[in-house]
């Protein structure tokens, strides 16, 4: 994953990153605010050698020795049973050391006695008990064998601040670490959600422009003029988006089956057609052939396959429809191997004849998860639109689906969004034969013969 493309998560994430940060930071600040505090207060002692020396170094060094050896001897559970004795609610002689630290202070006869208690007044209360009765313990059981002496050095004093809990600093730690957690949480979210999220977050992720939103067809009459309606609104968005330079050839293809790609390829031709201009409207879907029917041919009509496989001549494979200047190439038939059909050189060819033909020429191809048919397609015509059903198409399958159009080089200009604001219904299926249907878009009964 880019850095750039990680921003982009990050951004369209951006508040599961700042809850995150902010519910991570205010828990563990008041839960640890809620933690019983504790308190720390140290008493030293001084550890001095009483025998007589030649000098004071050897003084120092013996004392520094003894100080190391007090150290580890302070440890004892004899000691820290003398100290619960001592010191009635202390606790056990275990409870005792668990909470109490020794430490000899490095170059020096000093050794520092640190005890944690609930308040103040008893962690430095325990600290100079067990000082003053390790102190006692050193002269009446270890100073006539080790000839030295232990003396409280340092009380210890009640403290006036808890060393834990620490909310501000926990706080400030997990702000840090909690960043972290707010990014892998977005980019995990991000990963598991299929959905195509708000047409903002649609274009964003697969960054392209939406040219056309087209509603769901149904029978009426009223929903087809809303169909076609929109369908001219993508049409003069595709004719806005190259004014010097016209586009002659298109495709329009989508991530999976139903997404609507092939009523998206009718309306856009139809709407053309409207204009004036001859137009034709090429079935590139050799997998599951539809437009036939769609638009009133006969099932026999002689189609792309006819021309690719047979060579037959354009002419003869280009059809008429009812609607004034608006001509359909269809499939043809089924062959058993679409992909070794749909050679580059011929693809390029027949559209060539098709520019030639007709002022536009619109492609339906099969849909990118279907085979390599849509990319061969896609690097034959100057530009390709692609389809994703608001309701239904996932997320990762249309970035994969336009990356894999980038990949072939095809000229990617713009997103159709179809059934906007509607309930999604399937169009074309490629899940059964007897469920393949693609929803007519003409009112009257069309009729069919060839184009002179």
């Amino acid at each position: 994953m880019s850095a750039d493309q990680l921003f982009r998560i990050l951004w369209r994430r951006k508040l599961i990153v700042v809850a995150t940060i902010v519910v991570a930071t205010a828990t563990t600040y008041f839960v640890s605010k809620s933690l019983p505090k504790v308190y720390s207060a140290s008493a030293t002692l001084f550890v001095g050698d009483s025998s007589k020396t030649s000098n004071d170094f050897e003084s120092l060094q013996s004392g520094q020795l003894i100080a190391r050896t007090y150290a580890e001897l302070i440890q004892s559970p004899t000691v820290a049973r003398r100290v619960s004795n001592a010191l009635p609610g202390a606790g056990s002689r275990d409870d005792v050391l668990a909470k109490t630290e020794f430490e000899p202070v490095t170059d020096t006869q000093l050794v520092v006695i640190t005890s944690e208690a609930g308040t103040p007044g008893k962690a430095a209360q325990l600290a100079n008990v067990y000082a003053s009765v390790f102190s006692e313990y050193a002269e009446t059981t270890l100073a006539a064998r080790t000839k030295s002496e232990v003396t409280v050095a340092d009380r210890a004093q009640p403290p006036e601040a808890p060393i834990r809990p620490r909310p501000a600093l926990y706080a400030g730690v997990m702000l840090v670490l909690s960043m972290f957690l707010g990014a892998g949480l977005a980019v995990l979210r991000d990963r598991l959600d299929t959905r195509l999220g708000s047409e903002e977050e649609i274009s964003e992720a697969l960054a392209l422009a939406v040219l056309g939103r087209i509603p769901r067809v149904k029978t009426s009459r009223r929903d087809e003029q809303r169909f076609l309606e929109h369908s001219r609104v993508l049409n003069t968005n595709l004719r806005f988006l190259h004014p010097t330079s016209a586009i002659s050839t298109v495709l329009i293809t989508s991530a999976s089956p139903g997404d609507g790609k092939s009523t998206v390829a009718v309306g856009l031709a139809r709407a053309a057609a409207e204009q004036g201009k001859r137009i034709v409207l090429v079935e590139g879907d050799l997998r599951r052939p539809h437009l036939s029917d769609a638009m009133g041919l006969e099932p026999s009509a002689p189609g792309l396959v006819h021309y690719l496989a047979l060579g037959w001549d354009f002419r003869d494979i280009v059809h008429e429809t009812v609607t004034p200047d608006l001509y359909v190439v269809p499939a043809g038939a089924i062959p058993p191997n679409p992909s070794s059909l749909l050679q580059p050189v011929a693809v390029e060819r027949m559209l060539a004849e098709a520019a030639q033909f007709a002022d536009f020429v619109v492609v339906d191809s099969p849909p990118l998860s279907a085979g390599a048919d849509a990319s061969i397609l896609a690097h034959a015509v100057d530009t390709v639109l692609f389809v994703v059903n608001y309701r239904r198409t996932r997320r990762q399958l249309a970035v994969a689906a336009v990356a894999q159009l980038r990949q072939a080089r095809a000229r990617v200009d713009g997103l159709v969004l179809n059934e906007v604001g509607d309930e999604a219904g399937y169009y074309y299926s490629y899940g059964s034969p007897g469920s393949e249907q693609l929803t007519p878009v003409v009112s009257e009964p069309p009729r069919s013969r060839q184009a002179s």
